[in-house]
């Protein structure tokens, strides 16, 4: 009888939802919000600068440029959809111990930056940060490594093949956009429920960028992370063209939480020993 009602249930689920279209637009893919100053944000090791950068098409972003007082490099950091510079305290913990200035942004239309959130938008603000670490921060290093988080790892594999990096670090990252969404929704629902995705949107492909990308690579995802799979993790490194690459596994993690993880920070140090960065 339990297995009955079951059923029954299942059946009465798809068809409520049979042949539904979920519409994925670009005002609906970006979780924007207002952020805060930094004044709580208290570390010995860093001199934090509050920076605004305008961008070609009239955006200002608000950013931060933590200046490491033994750095030997720059890493610049592209949050996920819901990063804030506010929420960054367990990153820069992570990285507290690594000698490397962090550049952080908040994505137009977050937190204090202006502007709309749009796929076209936060590509031309992540040049902007890089070019900023690059050549216009108070300490600019030439050695720049780009670290992603989930959507951050777009713009994180793109500035890696676009520019010169010395490295690069997918967190909890997305292989391609049609493939993940297909993965938010249950095998059993798939020939009731489609995605409408904006074009710019499923444009994006990581695992196209790693193929063509030599140059030294981290993976890392939470074996209970249910918003990037970890399986996605593991087809990125099977794709990736570089000839140094670690595919790390962190164990207890979810999708937001892996840099509280010891097993992350000594991931993060041992890539960075691997660079000469120590």
């Amino acid at each position: 009888m339990k297995s009955s009602v079951t059923l029954f249930t299942i059946l009465c689920s798809l068809l409520i939802a049979s042949c539904a279209t979920i519409d994925i637009t670009e005002r609906d893919a970006f979780d924007a919000h207002r952020t805060i100053t930094p004044e709580t944000f208290h570390f010995e090791e860093y001199n934090l600068h509050n920076v605004s950068l305008g961008t070609e098409d009239g955006v200002d972003l608000d950013a931060w440029f933590l200046e490491h007082n033994n750095a030997q490099a720059t890493v610049v950091y592209f949050g996920g959809n819901s990063f804030l510079m506010v929420t960054s305290r367990s990153l820069i913990e992570a990285y507290r111990d690594i000698p490397v200035n962090i550049m952080l942004i908040d994505y137009r239309g977050y937190g204090r930056s202006t502007g709309t959130a749009s796929v076209r938008g936060l590509q031309t603000d992540a040049r902007v940060a890089y070019n900023y670490a690059l050549s216009g921060a108070p300490s600019p290093q030439s050695t720049i490594i780009v670290h992603g988080h989930a959507m951050g790892t777009f713009l994180a594999a793109m500035i890696a093949e676009e520019n010169e990096v010395v490295g690069y670090i997918l967190e909890s990252p997305i292989t391609e956009v049609r493939q993940w969404t297909r993965r938010l929704v249950p095998w059993i629902a798939r020939p009731f429920v489609r995605f409408r995705i904006d074009q710019p949107i499923q444009e994006q492909n990581n695992l196209e960028r790693v193929a063509q990308i030599n140059k030294p690579l981290l993976i890392t995802g939470g074996a209970f992370d249910d918003v990037t799979p970890f399986r996605m993790a593991t087809e990125l490194h099977e794709a990736s063209a570089s000839s140094r690459k670690r595919l790390v596994e962190i164990a207890g993690a979810k999708h937001t939480d892996l840099p509280r993880f010891r097993q992350y920070r000594e991931a993060l140090a041992e890539f960075y020993r691997g660079l000469g960065i120590e």
